[in-house]
């Protein structure tokens, strides 16, 4: 699982180009299914048959050019693209409020749900890359919120490997991200590495703090939101 960082219709179109890099390594290790939030079935059925990324109008993430570049390639590969994301229509119908804690845990869950059936279809050899945004993909709970990374574990038992893109990204005007003093740390390491940006592994990083939520993280001094 591996995520990008977006706030509403505004992402850091560095998670997205480093999303097309993993793309390739993973197709190097024999995966050929890719599970995208912000696919829909419709989307996603077109896509698969055609093998060209539908038009759509802005306003859509799938409208942006840098996601559509990771469809793109992911369909030049020969990958199936799978929707996974929960019935929003449901959701609207149970929730007043569907940006309240008990309906981003029902989303998480439908999510969880839905990738585990695509697992359980492809079977024990299978393999799928899951492109998420931002938290969906932690493995461990925070406080009330259960995340979709959580509850797939513990619905299909198989625990993900979670790569976490948004340790360095600023997602408010004029704030500092929760990585800052890695980049302060490892500042003239990223300008002298291509692209600016690297990843460690969990046990990598030893601050004292649990970052059990996460295998892997990946940093940069790319980190705007537009």
């Amino acid at each position: 699982m591996v995520n990008e960082a977006h706030s509403g219709l505004k992402r850091c179109v560095r998670t997205r180009q480093v999303g097309l890099r993993i793309l390739f390594r993973a197709h190097a290790a024999g995966v050929r299914h890719l599970a995208m939030e912000a696919l829909n079935a419709r989307f996603a059925e077109k896509a698969n048959r055609t093998r060209v990324v539908p038009t759509l109008p802005s306003g859509f993430y799938l409208a942006q050019e840098d996601m559509r570049r990771l469809i793109r390639a992911a369909l030049d590969l020969g990958w199936t693209l799978v929707p996974y994301e929960a019935d929003t229509s449901k959701m609207r119908a149970l929730f007043e409020d569907t940006m309240s804690r008990a309906a981003t845990n029902w989303r998480d869950q439908e999510q969880a749900k839905n990738l585990a059936a695509v697992m359980d279809g492809l079977g024990p050899a299978g393999r799928l890359l899951v492109w998420c945004g931002n938290g969906h993909l932690r493995k461990k709970p925070r406080g009330n919120w259960k995340p979709m990374g959580a509850q797939f574990w513990e619905l299909s038992g198989i625990e993900p490997f979670s790569i976490d893109q948004t340790l360095t990204v600023v997602f408010k005007k004029g704030g500092l991200s929760r990585g800052q003093p890695l980049l302060e740390r490892f500042q003239k390491q990223l300008e002298a590495t291509p692209g600016e940006t690297m990843g460690f592994l969990r046990e990598d990083w030893k601050d004292g703090r649990d970052h059990k939520g996460y295998d892997a993280f990946i940093i940069s001094l790319h980190n705007t939101l537009e």
